[in-house]
Order: C-alpha cells, then structure tokens, then sequence
C-alpha cells in the first residue's frame, strides 16, 4: 500500500488537498455593473480603501421648462374641467329635452282628453237641446180644435190659472213677441224641427223676437188678454212662419210624447 504508484494517485487523484483560495463576490466581478454609489461602497468593504460616496442625482429645470410644465398640468386640468362640463351641460340638455317631451304629451293628453269631454258635453248638449217639454206643467183642455162658434178654432185652450209659467218646449228661435189683436200678448216660436207654435193671451212676455230659447225656459205667464173669456193659453201649431196654415194641436202633442 506504500508503493509509489499508490503515493502518486493518492496525491495526483482527488484525495489530494487543494489550497483555497478567495473568492470575489460576484458584485466585484469584471461581468457585473452597479450603479456608481453601491459599487463604491462596495470597493471600500473589499479593499479598505476610502472612496467617497456618490451625492444623489438631482435633475435641475429650467424656468422655461418649469413654466412649461405648468401650462401642461394646467391645460391638462383645464381640459378635465372642460370635459366635466361638456358632460354635465350633456346632462341638463337631455334632461331639459326629456322634460319638453315629457310636457309635450302630457299637454297633448290633456288636449286629448279635454277635447273629448268638449265633444262629450256637445252631445249632451244638443241632445238636451232636442228634447220636447209640455208648454205647461198641467192644463185643462176647455176648448179643442175645428170649427167653434160659426167657425173655426184653430188651436186649443189650454186653462191654467193667470200667473201660470209658460214654457218654451225645445231648442227654437223666437220669430214674434208682442200684442197682436185678437190674441192679446203673442209669442211665437219656430222650434229645430221646423214646427211653428204660437201662444196667446199671455198675461206677460219675457223674451223677445229673435231671442234663442232651449227646452223649459220661460217664455211668460198664462194670461187672460185679447178676445179672452178666461184665463188660459191659445196653444196653435202653424205648418209655416209666414203663412196662417194650422194644424191640428193634439196628433202633434201626441206625436211629440207630449199629450
């Protein structure tokens, strides 16, 4: 085992003790670069030399660059202040024009429906306007139609107490309103369907030729004017307002749901 051949593999192979050397840190190798301030601290710990530490860098702006900084920062916030402000004047002018359309229907339904209660009430108007009424609340005939006393009556009386109301019996136009011989206080009237009434021997009239009337206004009082044996209302349908061509009172009370 002490053979030279032995000797020499043991020193020549890996029992051989190797002398260690330093080693660098791998910060001090030619391959590594540190900024100046770490690398000169760096050389005063491996070599005790007295190497003066690295002042931090400092950037020094001009005053024209710093007033062009400024005008940036302040034209970049202008810009934002701009833009909120488009955005909010965005806003109030979509809400503004919501609200024009939003009124804008609510006035045209409104419209709508005032327009068909106008219609409405026009209906009922005019159908109001049409209907027939008695010319007195209750009568008493005491004198009928044709031929009376060597002639002819052309209408029928109507007895009712002086002071009686007297109504008209629809909507119609009155065509005369006055004292007319024989009558006393007449009035006639000339309704929407062409019939022509007259009254007479009215105690008091209170319209006048051309008034307008509607069903169960007053026109005047029964009376006892004129050629007049009593107190009572000459009721007479006439077929024309020029012509004297009466008709018979009763069919027309009767066709009218007035009898």
């Amino acid at each position: 085992m002490s053979s030279r051949n032995y000797t020499g593999r043991h020193y020549a192979g890996r029992h051989r003790v190797q002398q260690r050397r330093a080693r660098l840190p791998r910060a001090l190798s030619s391959g590594f670069v540190l900024p100046t301030a770490a690398a000169g601290v760096l050389v005063v710990t491996a070599t005790g030399a007295t190497v003066a530490e690295s002042a931090p860098q400092s950037f020094d702006l001009t005053g024209q660059q710093t007033a062009m900084a400024r005008t940036q920062e302040s034209a970049a916030e202008q810009a934002a202040t701009d833009i909120a402000e488009r955005r909010q004047a965005a806003s109030i002018q979509s809400a503004a024009f919501r609200g024009r359309v939003e009124a804008q229907d609510r006035a045209a339904r409104a419209a709508k429906r005032k327009a068909v209660a106008e219609a409405k009430a026009k209906a009922e108007a005019a159908k109001r306007a049409k209907k027939w009424v008695r010319p007195i609340h209750i009568w008493n005939i005491t004198s009928g139609y044709g031929w009376r006393w060597g002639k002819t009556h052309d209408g029928i009386d109507l007895a009712a107490p002086t002071g009686t109301p007297l109504y008209a019996m629809s909507k119609g136009t009155v065509i005369k309103a006055g004292w007319e011989n024989s009558f006393g206080n007449k009035v006639a009237i000339q309704y929407w369907d062409g019939s022509v009434i007259w009254y007479g021997h009215m105690s008091r009239i209170d319209i006048q030729t051309g008034d307008s009337v509607m069903p169960g206004d007053q026109v005047g009082l029964v009376g006892n004017t004129g050629h007049s044996f009593g107190s009572h209302l000459h009721f007479e349908v006439q077929k024309e307002t020029t012509a004297d061509t009466p008709l018979d009172p009763v069919p027309w009370l009767k066709n009218h749901g007035l009898w």
